[in-house]
């Protein structure tokens, strides 16, 4: 008999009804985590800033002074021109009930140009500086696959389900299923400034730097589930594989406002404050899906969507802090970033019912970087190394999900005029992920591996 025959039209229709409504919750089921991955893990730019492990708000001497702390800007006596390249190789080693498979991801970037123009004055120091820099990337992978008994919320989502009652199929609650996904995200967020800087007596100067900042991600999911355990057989429960490609590409938009100060109590320290003022993030999502359901008698179903959805976020104040010695051939220098991540919250109407979770799922954090750089006699060149600390904005999660960064560095002065800078990047942590196609969630192993090298003319 034809299974059409043998299969109420109206048990058609709900699964359409069932996978449409789950696929309208999935599209507008933006939660606090949306929100938090737009500056989450932002890493900064520039080599030797990085090769000191981004504990660079009081030393700040070049054109990626823009980023960590304008006020540096107005050491600056000669004109600049600035680039930098890097390249990025992001691991992961993903875990589902017990199997695990490896995946990596590489993604080499162009990531920043920039120009600094000291102005002549009869006494102390001004200073512009304008360019383009990415700041954090949005790269991941996870390439997973294990056995799962737990259910999808593209089903209908009762506990206790008897997979053999026609009025109760298509719930995997309890009941052993393969699951496969890989699941990519791609693209970066970057600013394009301008800033200015001023000495407003002998040891103090501040700036302030003027960002449109423009970012843009690309997810996508591939999903394969199968009944591999013949669980699913008797008709009309003969479910025999689902799969599913998935696309979520979202837009960032912002204009920000940083201030930065600079402080030289004495010729040997340098203090450097700064402060990103509040501001609201546009996000445009374009989304779709299309999925296949296939039965034991070769019958399938075919489904597919697409939509966009557009809100607002808002990012409360972060502050940096910074202290550099300068000892002879030897600089050394640490700093803070504080970031409440518990005032984020959705501008946009129908998601202020999420922003709750801001103060009920995350927490205040301070970002730790030290670092420092030794001189040598060789080419007229210097060392470094660093190290970042990078707490999860997560409640409750010990200290292998916090983000730790080692850093090396080395630069090299060409004719007085000509810098070559190069630095490296390690960083390792842990992270737990879960979406509605994959509710028992992976556990994975992150390893952050990350090249930069960059050039500057100053003349």
């Amino acid at each position: 008999m034809n299974r059409k025959a043998k299969y109420p039209n109206f048990k058609i229709t709900f699964l359409i009804i069932i996978l449409s409504v789950c696929f309208v919750s999935l599209s507008q089921g933006q939660g606090p985590e949306d929100a938090i991955r737009i500056i989450d893990n932002q890493i900064g730019f520039g080599a030797r800033a990085l090769g000191m492990g981004g504990a660079y708000s009081a030393v700040a001497d070049d054109y990626s002074a823009i980023f960590w702390n304008p006020g540096g800007l107005a050491q600056m006596r000669k004109m600049e021109f600035w680039m930098d390249l890097s390249h990025l190789n992001y691991s992961n080693d993903a875990t589902l009930n017990g199997t695990s498979k490896k995946s990596s991801i590489s993604a080499t970037k162009f990531n920043s140009i920039g120009m600094v123009f000291p102005v002549p004055v009869y006494q102390g120091s001004l200073v512009f500086a304008l360019g383009y820099q990415k700041i954090k990337d949005f790269e991941y992978i996870n390439d997973y696959t294990g056995t799962s008994s737990e259910g999808d919320s593209i089903w209908l989502g009762f506990s206790g389900i008897d997979p053999n009652n026609p009025d109760q199929v298509y719930d995997f609650f309890g009941l052993d299923v393969h699951k496969e996904g890989l699941v990519n995200d791609g693209g970066s967020m970057g600013q394009w400034s301008f800033a200015g800087a001023m000495d407003v007596s002998p040891n103090i100067s501040v700036g302030v730097s003027l960002n449109y900042w423009r970012g843009k991600s690309e997810y996508t999911v591939d999903f394969l589930q199968t009944d591999v355990f013949g669980n699913f057989n008797t008709f009309p429960a003969d479910f025999d594989s689902y799969t599913e490609s998935r696309y979520i590409t979202s837009k960032y938009s912002s204009f920000g406002l940083k201030l930065g100060a600079l402080l030289r109590p004495n010729p040997a320290t340098r203090i450097g404050v700064a402060m990103e003022i509040p501001q609201t993030f546009s996000v445009k999502e374009d989304y779709g899906y299309d999925a296949t359901l296939s039965f034991d008698d070769d019958f399938s179903d075919y489904f597919q969507d697409n939509a966009t959805y557009e809100y607002d976020v808002h990012i409360p104040f972060r502050f940096q802090g910074g202290v550099a010695l300068s000892l002879g051939p030897v600089l050394a220098s640490g700093s803070a970033e504080y970031t409440d991540w518990t005032q984020f919250k959705f501008n946009t109407s129908d998601l202020r019912d999420q922003n709750k979770y801001f103060t009920q799922d995350y927490r205040g954090t301070f970002k730790l970087q030290v670092g420092g750089e030794v001189g040598l006699p060789v080419l007229a060149s210097q060392a470094r190394a660093g190290f970042i600390y990078n707490p999860t904005p997560l409640k409750g999660y010990n200290s292998e999900y916090n983000r730790k960064y080692f850093t090396l560095g080395y630069g090299v002065l060409f004719d007085r005029i000509v810098k070559v800078d190069l630095a490296y990047m390690y960083g390792w942590w842990k992270q737990f992920t879960s979406d509605d196609l994959n509710p028992a969630g992976t556990s994975e192993d992150i390893h952050y591996h990350k090249l930069i090298i960059g050039f500057s003319y100053r003349f």
